[in-house]
């Protein structure tokens, strides 16, 4: 009898210290962090705790503006040590599991994130064992807390790591440590910028793949409110995606300096991407880089072995004049390999880039580009062979942007670029037929006489002679515009080997 009473007195004196030490913890929390909850029911045999109805409120610690919000209908800990957090002050836990968190926050750009990462870490300084940590059925939202506006949300978003750690806090990276990881959710919404949004409809991701379906990147406003918000020009984006898969990812240290993303390879899935350019607005002078420093100049250790683009579209458009519909250019069934995309000073293989494309209707093009990130002169190779192609084609972005039309045919075009961010060297020969350039009056639609014949005088009307071959451009070196993009500096080079070809400048191909 005496026996049971003693174990009966530990039951309710044990129960009632760590009842007390919880509730003497939630009582004398910083003053910015106010926890509150309708009960709590402490098992004692079991080593369980269940607190309902939570509510989380962090605020500033200077202000009283509301930092961050969490709802929970309840949290459930299960097999807690109580001897280790009685006495070690250690949380040793089998379980814990949020139901139903409604997570709001409200993000201010004039902290700087280093400050949250220090409270983050600060806050945290116990020894944490925890076998496996879930969140279920939860809901996030990112507001901007000058506006108001919604910068981030989620929902159906369920969470769990197993096999979490924490020990000397202060000396890591990231305040916790776990084996594995995974996360569902759906309806994803980010705001990339003043302009952009990113959307998402489903997500999954574990410790080493994540898959994301129904991506879209999207700029906010309409293209015409778009022009009336801006002062040199911006793309108008309309990108959607099938599918996203990353495969065999690692993601470290990411609350450092030191962060790094490596993965063996990630596949984008049948994207359509709409590209709208309204010339009409004033040009954006800032310097562009070309990819090899973008790369050099990231903020965080990249090492991507490949990418792989499957089944894209690609459509441009270029408005120049108020009065006429814009430019177009196409590309359909676009497939690209893209290895080697990193940053490391360590990385010995090249990047390399590989593009097989329908370009306008029907043309078969084929591109290979390589270069080396880690030439500081950013020197590249870029080789491109393009099929058949109806001079007619190509009159969807030349007669509305250039006031000029194309007819006859290039057969065969081969060209070789050797540039650096400065130069570069273009090597290209062509076989075409029946070639006229048209000139067009400033109506865009009555043929310019005297200007079309006068050009036509410089440019052959064919690339045959009696031996039926090539004509090829004499080796011109063209001057990079650093505030334009890549792909200008491509266009340059192909319209200046073309115009060189064309006039006889270099000497037919054997």
């Amino acid at each position: 009898m005496a026996i049971f009473v003693i174990v009966l007195a530990g039951f309710f004196i044990t129960k009632y210290l760590v009842t007390s030490k919880i509730e003497s913890y939630v009582e004398n929390l910083p003053n910015h962090i106010d926890l509150k909850y309708s009960d709590i029911d402490l098992q004692i045999f079991s080593g369980s705790l269940n607190l309902d109805q939570v509510m989380l409120t962090i605020k500033g610690q200077t202000t009283d503006d509301v930092n961050a919000q969490i709802k929970l209908k309840s949290i459930k800990i299960e097999n807690l040590s109580y001897l280790d957090y009685l006495f070690k002050d250690d949380i040793t836990i089998e379980t814990i599991a949020l139901l139903q968190p409604k997570i709001t926050y409200y993000h201010n750009d004039k902290v700087k994130n280093e400050s949250y990462n220090s409270v983050f870490k600060n806050n945290l300084g116990k020894t944490i064992r925890i076998n496996a940590f879930e969140a279920q059925n939860t809901e996030v939202e990112v507001l901007n807390i000058e506006n108001d506006s919604l910068m981030f949300s989620t929902e159906n978003l369920d969470f769990k790591l197993n096999s979490i750690a924490s020990n000397s806090l202060e000396s890591k990276d990231f305040p916790i440590e776990f084996e594995t990881l995974s996360l569902t959710s759906e309806n994803l919404m980010y705001s990339l910028s003043e302009y952009e949004n990113l959307s998402i409809s489903s997500l999954a991701i574990t410790t080493q793949n994540a898959g994301f379906s129904n991506v879209e990147l999207k700029t906010k406003y309409s293209k015409s409110e778009l022009s009336k918000r801006i002062e040199s020009e911006r793309d108008h984006f309309d990108l959607r995606i099938a599918s996203v898969d990353i495969n065999n990812y690692q993601l470290k240290s990411i609350l450092s300096s030191n962060a790094s993303f490596t993965s063996e390879n990630i596949n984008i899935n049948f994207p359509e991407f709409h590209i709208y350019r309204d010339k009409l607005i004033a040009d954006d002078l800032t310097r562009k880089p070309l990819y090899s420093k973008m790369l050099r100049s990231l903020k965080f250790g990249l090492n991507l072995k490949e990418l792989m683009v499957n089944k894209a579209k690609i459509i441009y458009e270029e408005n120049v004049k108020s009065d006429s519909a814009p430019g177009k250019l196409q590309f359909s069934e676009l497939d690209a390999t893209i290895k080697n995309i990193t940053n490391l000073k360590s990385a010995s293989d090249v990047t390399s880039i590989s593009i097989s494309s329908n370009f306008m209707k029907d043309t078969p093009l084929n591109v290979n580009w390589n270069f080396d990130v880690n030439d500081v002169n950013d020197e590249f190779i870029f080789k491109a062979e393009i099929g058949m192609l109806k001079a007619e084609h190509l009159n969807a972005f030349m007669q509305p942007n250039l006031n000029l039309k194309l007819e006859g045919e290039l057969i065969k075009t081969y060209f070789t670029i050797d540039g650096n961010a400065n130069t570069s060297q273009i090597d290209l020969k062509t076989e075409y037929d029946q070639f006229d350039i048209i000139i067009l009056k400033e109506n865009g639609k009555e043929k310019n006489k005297f200007l079309s014949g006068l050009i036509n005088l410089f440019i052959a009307e064919d690339s045959k002679d009696d031996d039926d071959r090539f004509r090829q451009s004499d080796t011109k070196t063209v001057e990079r515009d650093k505030t334009k993009s890549i792909f200008n500096f491509v266009w340059q080079n192909a319209k200046s080997g073309l115009i060189s070809a064309m006039a006889g400048d270099g000497e037919k191909d054997n």
